[in-house]
């Protein structure tokens, strides 16, 4: 890293070799196209961006701004955005979920975040192995790159489970999987409502910068924008696969409930005369047939009996049965 940006800087590259910049880079000319990334919940890389009245003010206001709203702002010669991304410790949580601030042109690619982005991440990794020169604006569309297929590999992990929660549910296995199912569908919200953010803030850009960008990389640049569209077609299907699944719950369980609810109807139908029965005969009044015959409580069974047979032939005469 080079002093020269205070501890806020959390890497730097020269990207006409790619280079990561350190204390022992010799002579870093200011105009050298380059990549500057910062931890902006360090005061000192926000005071270094504040500093910089070469940047345009609207970018610094940008950059070092709290608020969280995806969008893009195109500048005379220049691109300022803020775009969503996840944690680099994203574990299928809804909530970490952060935002990444980027301003770019023709020399200078500078970018800020608070809290470790998996995107930036995997892009400084690209740039290590990477002997290719760059310019600021192909570094800017790689990351577009990157920030897709970030997001692409959420959903395949999620179609995954997805899948697994649709063979046990098939199977009729369907304890434990509701509330699951209910998490994913919020992750997804909230996954789609970022990825199409991001889509709709980039979907104008390559047009409205012409003298930034040639014929070859506004293609590319709409052809990463395009695999954005995907991924949020992608997490449009897994929303939709787990609500189908839900409702799949939800039909099997009422199933469960009226066949349950079904038999105990035929049981107490079937044992409604047997209780009136003993009703009677339980009543402790004189006159009560079959008191004293020795075969009374015969006589009684064989009722209760016929009455039982009557009942479910009743039954099954109107299709109960």
């Amino acid at each position: 890293m080079t002093s020269s940006y205070g501890s806020g800087l959390i890497c730097g590259f020269r990207l006409a070799t790619p280079q990561l910049l350190d204390d022992d880079a010799p002579g870093i000319a200011k105009g050298e196209p380059r990549w500057l990334h910062f931890n902006l919940s360090d005061s000192r890389g926000r005071a270094w961006i504040k500093g910089q009245d070469d940047l345009p003010e609207e970018a610094r206001e940008l950059l070092l701004d709290h608020d969280a709203r995806v969008r893009i702002e195109v500048l005379p010669g220049a691109i300022v955005a803020v775009l969503g991304d996840l944690y680099h410790d994203f574990d299928h949580d809804p909530e970490r979920l952060g935002t990444l601030r980027v301003y770019v042109d023709a020399k200078l690619l500078l970018s800020g975040r608070t809290h470790p982005l998996k995107t930036v991440d995997v892009l400084r990794r690209e740039l290590l192995r990477s002997d290719e020169a760059h310019t600021p604006l192909a570094v800017f569309q790689i990351l577009i790159e990157r920030l897709a297929e970030s997001f692409g590999k959420v959903a395949v992990e999620l179609g995954e489970e997805v899948d697994h929660s649709e063979d046990r549910i098939l199977a009729r296995n369907y304890a434990g999987q509701g509330t699951p199912l209910g998490n994913l569908r919020r992750l997804v919200a909230k996954l789609r409502r970022v990825v199409s953010a991001n889509r709709s803030a980039l979907l104008s850009l390559p047009a409205a910068l012409p003298g930034l960008y040639g014929a070859t990389e506004r293609a590319e640049l709409r052809a990463a924008i395009d695999r954005l569209e995907a991924v949020g077609q992608d997490l449009e299907l897994v929303q939709e696969r787990a609500r189908l699944l839900q409702e799949e719950i939800a039909a099997g369980m009422s199933e469960a409930t009226n066949r349950n609810l079904f038999v105990l109807s035929i049981a107490t139908t079937t044992l409604l005369p047997i209780t009136l029965i003993t009703g009677i005969f339980g009543m402790n009044v004189q006159g009560l047939p079959f008191a004293d015959s020795p075969h009374g409580f015969w006589a009684v069974m064989l009722g209760i009996g016929a009455t039982v047979l009557i009942a479910l032939r009743l039954l099954k005469r109107i299709g109960a049965l």
